[in-house]
């Protein structure tokens, strides 16, 4: 009876698990539901984290260690916190042959708080970074972004096709430009067939010479037909050393716009304080908050919390709130600015 009992107990656990979370994965998001808007959200904030198993009942979320119970409960207060900062969407990478349960729970949690999801696509991290997808390659591309668009219909409507593939260094650049435009193609049919209200999220820029060459043969080959929003991401616009600053860079996209009659997004942009200091993350945070307003071009700030990734591409402190979960000067520098702009709409 005790062997027997011993048995019985371990399997209705696992059981029960996989129930919980086939529970959360698959039907929670069929009865959450955002209506379709009219717009992008004008100010988001990327949601970069890391997640590691330390045991069968416990995570590594970022720098907390969090009960697997409790895993819904440490994303809920991000995205409260994300919320009394006055944003109004929370982007979320979906990356390919990745576990993306933990994208699917952030956005079913934002939902619920009345943020609106921005997915990415990526799948830079697994492929060799000098060519396309091979035929098998694109197979289980097309079948992963089939799987996520349907699963998230009622929550996500706007979704990235890949993050910066204009980009001269190969860590993110897909192919050529005719390879990328198949890419796009493939892409936005299943996006449009699971989601027919969902809207095509395109990065490019002049960053240097072998982007705008990228960039021009994309569009030349007619690659404005395949998105809604045209986005850039003017990292090298806030560098004093580069090819063009930030006027010259917002200017170039709005021509770029206007010729394809789209509209415009910065869909990435923040710095990280280990460049300088927080102070000086906060000021050029306030700037390039002010030049999106000016210039109507919705925003998403590059990253919230240290707390959830603290290290990347070998720089701290991109984010907004602190390891130790207290606010950074950008914090207070955007939440006002937000403040401020909502009070005069």
């Amino acid at each position: 009876m005790t062997k027997r009992f011993s048995l019985i107990v371990p399997g209705a656990f696992f059981l029960g698990v996989i129930m919980y979370f086939g529970y959360q994965l698959f039907l929670v998001p069929r009865i959450v539901k955002l209506s379709a808007p009219e717009k992008i959200p004008f100010f988001s904030v990327d949601y970069i984290y890391g997640v590691k198993s330390t045991s069968l009942i416990s995570f590594s979320f970022g720098s907390e260690q969090v009960a697997a119970s409790d895993l819904g409960s440490a994303i809920k207060k991000d995205i409260q916190g994300i919320k009394t900062a006055g944003f109004d969407g929370i982007k979320l990478s979906f990356n390919f042959k990745g576990n993306n349960y933990y994208s699917d729970r952030i956005a079913l949690k934002a939902a619920e708080a009345g943020l609106y999801p921005i997915g990415i696509f990526t799948g830079h991290g697994v492929k060799p970074k000098d060519r396309a997808f091979n035929k098998e390659e694109i197979a289980d591309w097309e079948a992963f972004v089939k799987s996520e668009v349907k699963k998230n219909k009622n929550i996500i409507y706007f979704w990235e096709v890949w993050n910066e593939p204009a980009m001269t260094e190969l860590r993110f650049r897909y192919g050529t430009p005719a390879e990328y435009l198949e890419l796009l193609k493939r892409t936005e049919k299943i996006i449009r067939e699971e989601n027919p209200l969902a809207k095509i999220i395109v990065t490019i820029d002049y960053t240097d010479t072998q982007a705008e060459a990228f960039t021009s043969e994309f569009l030349k080959l007619g690659g404005a037909d395949y998105l809604d929003y045209l986005s850039f991401h003017p990292y090298n616009a806030i560098d004093p050393k580069a090819r063009f600053n930030l006027v010259e860079t917002v200017a170039q996209e709005k021509a770029l716009a206007k010729k394809y009659n789209k509209p415009l997004l910065i869909s990435e942009i923040g710095t990280p304080d280990s460049d300088s200091n927080e102070v000086r993350q906060a000021e050029l945070a306030l700037k390039l908050f002010q030049t999106a307003l000016e210039n109507k071009i919705p925003i998403v700030w590059f990253h919230w919390s240290d707390r959830r990734l603290a290290l990347i591409d070998g720089k701290t402190g991109w984010g907004i709130v602190r390891v130790d979960n207290t606010f950074k000067p950008s914090y207070d520098k955007i939440k006002a600015f937000i403040a401020e702009t909502k009070q005069g709409l």
